[in-house]
C-alpha cells in the first residue's frame, strides 16, 4: 500500500510540475515582447513529434492598408503636423518601388540621400544602421555597405564594440577580446545619460584587451569618455611593435582619439582598467567615402533609444555626423501566441523613439525598414505569425506620420519566396525568424538597388 502511495505522489507531483512549468513558460511567452525578451513556448512533447516542415506554407503581400484602415484620420489634431512640418493627414507617398515609400516634405529625403551618396568620392558620407538582431554579426549590413563602397567609395567597416557576443560569427571583421570588461546595456539601466545609438558601451574593472582583424582602413578612431585623469593605454597596429598613450582627459564628455597610421589590417587595445573610463567603441573608416556603423543589440525593440543621451549624440555628432539612419526592429515585438493584440502599446512607445531621434539628428534622412516575414513551426506545420501584419501596419503608420522613408522588408523577402524560401534555401535558420548572411546579401541588393535607384542601372 505504501509503495502504491509513493507512486501516486510521485505522479501527482510530476503532474504539478509539469502544469507550473507549462503555465509558467505562457506567461513568459505572453510577457516577454513587452520586456524585450523572446521565450520559446514550452512543449514537453516536441522531440516525439515529426518537425517536417509542411509545404503549403505561402507568404504573400501583406496590404499596408485594410478596408477599414483608419490612418488618414486617426491622427489626434495634435499630430496633424509631425515634427518636421508635414501634415500626415494629407501626405501622398512617393512609390518608388513595391518596397520603398518617400513621407517627406516634398517627397525629398530620397533626394538628398543621393546627392549625399554622390558626395562619396571627396567627403565621409555616414550611414548608422541601428535595429536588433536581425541584423547583427553584420548579416545584411555587410554586403550592403561593401556595395555602396564599391559604388561610392569607403574602407573599414565603420563602429565595432570593445566586446560583442557575436564577434565569433561575424564576417566582415575578426575580434577577440580578453580580461575584465564589463559592458552595460540600455535595456538593463534607465539612465538618459550614458548611451549613444549603440545602446552599450565598456569599461574595463581590471586589465583587459582586445584585437581587431579586417580587409583594410585608413583610419582608426577610439570614442570613450574619462574624468580628469588621462586614461593610459597600449596599442599595436598590423602586428608592429606596441606604443603606449595617454587619452587625454575627456572632463565626463564624449571625446575622440585617432591613432596615426595609414593602411590597417590589425589593431590591438589594451588598458589596465579600473578607472571607470567608459569605452564607447573603436572605428574602422576610410578617408573618405562610404562608412556604415552597425548598431545591433539584441533583443531590442527600437523603444529604449529614448535612452540615447543628447549630449553625447550632439558630442559624438562631431566626429560622426550622419546622412542616413537605418531604423530595423519589430522581431522582438511579436508574441508567437497570437493574442490578438493590437500593438498599439508598440506604436506609442516607437513613436516616442523616433521623435527622439529626429530631435537628436535633425539634419539626417531616417528610413524606417519593416519588420521582415516569420513565422513558427507547430507539430511539423508552418505557421505565419498573425501580428507580422499589424507590426507592419503600424510601423507604415510610424513612417507616415513622422515623414520617413519605409522599406517594407517583408515585401521584399515575399518576392523572394518568404522565411520558408529563405530557410529551403539555407537563407535563414530554421527558426524561421533570423536570416544567414546569404539571406542578408539578398535583402541587402534589393535594399541597395532601391536607395541608388536609376543610378544603378
Amino acid at each position: 500500500m505504501k509503495r502504491r502511495n509513493h507512486l501516486y505522489r510521485s505522479f501527482g507531483l510530476l503532474l504539478i510540475g509539469g502544469l507550473l512549468a507549462y503555465g509558467l513558460s505562457e506567461l513568459l511567452v505572453a510577457l516577454g515582447p513587452i520586456a524585450g525578451y523572446q521565450f520559446k513556448e514550452f512543449n514537453p512533447l516536441s522531440d516525439l513529434l515529426d518537425t517536417t516542415a509542411n509545404q503549403s506554407y505561402e507568404t504573400l503581400s501583406i496590404p499596408l492598408r485594410t478596408a477599414n484602415d483608419t490612418t488618414a484620420t486617426e491622427l489626434h489634431s495634435a499630430d496633424s503636423t509631425n515634427s518636421k512640418g508635414v501634415t500626415t493627414d494629407t501626405l501622398t507617398p512617393l512609390e518608388l518601388s513595391s518596397r520603398l515609400m518617400d513621407y517627406s516634405e516634398g517627397q525629398s529625403a530620397l533626394r538628398r540621400l543621393r546627392a549625399a551618396l554622390r558626395e562619396g568620392r571627396s567627403r565621409s558620407v555616414r550611414i548608422a544602421f541601428v535595429g536588433d538582431s536581425f541584423i547583427e554579426g553584420d548579416i545584411l549590413v555587410a554586403p550592403f555597405r561593401q556595395a555602396l563602397q564599391q559604388r561610392y567609395g569607403g574602407k573599414g567597416v565603420g563602429y565595432v564594440p570593445l566586446t560583442s557576443t557575436v564577434a565569433r560569427f561575424r564576417q566582415s571583421i575578426q575580434q577577440r577580446f580578453e580580461g575584465a570588461w564589463r559592458q552595460t546595456l540600455a535595456s538593463k539601466s534607465n539612465s538618459r545619460t550614458l548611451f549613444t545609438l549603440s545602446e552599450t558601451f565598456a569599461t574595463a574593472t581590471a586589465s583587459a584587451s582586445t584585437s581587431y582583424k579586417l580587409t583594410n582602413a585608413d583610419r582608426v578612431t577610439l570614442h570613450y569618455v574619462s574624468d580628469t585623469i588621462p586614461v593610459a593605454i597600449t596599442y599595436g597596429i598590423n602586428g608592429g611593435e606596441r606604443q603606449h598613450v595617454e587619452l587625454p582627459a575627456s572632463h565626463g564628455a564624449l571625446a575622440e582619439y585617432t591613432f596615426p597610421h595609414g593602411a590597417v589590417k590589425q589593431f590591438e587595445l589594451a588598458t589596465g582598467g579600473g578607472d571607470g573610463t567608459r569605452f564607447y567603441g573603436v572605428c574602422f573608416d576610410g578617408m573618405t567615402g562610404i562608412s556604415v556603423d552597425n548598431y545591433s543589440l539584441r533583443g531590442s525593440s527600437g523603444t529604449k533609444l529614448t535612452a540615447v543621451s543628447s549630449a553625447l549624440t550632439s558630442q559624438l555628432s562631431r566626429f560622426r555626423p550622419y546622412d542616413l539612419i537605418i531604423l530595423s526592429y519589430g522581431l522582438n515585438v511579436l508574441s508567437p501566441k497570437d493574442n490578438n493584440d493590437s500593438y498599439e502599446w508598440y506604436y506609442d512607445a516607437m513613436a516616442k523613439s523616433i521623435e527622439h531621434i529626429q530631435q537628436l539628428y535633425p539634419h539626417a534622412t531616417i528610413l524606417l525598414m519593416s519588420l521582415s516575414d516569420r513565422a513558427t513551426l507547430h507539430e511539423g506545420e508552418i505557421h505565419p505569425l498573425n501580428g507580422v501584419a499589424r507590426v507592419l501596419r503600424i510601423q507604415h503608420r510610424l513612417a507616415q506620420r513622422y515623414g520617413l522613408l519605409f522599406w517594407n522588408t517583408h515585401e521584399a523577402m515575399a518576392s523572394l519566396g518568404g522565411i520558408k524560401g529563405f530557410v529551403d534555401k539555407g537563407w535563414a535558420a530554421k527558426d524561421y525568424t533570423h536570416i544567414s548572411m546569404a539571406g542578408g546579401t539578398q535583402l541587402a541588393k534589393l535594399l541597395t538597388a532601391d536607395l541608388i535607384g536609376d543610378e544603378s542601372k
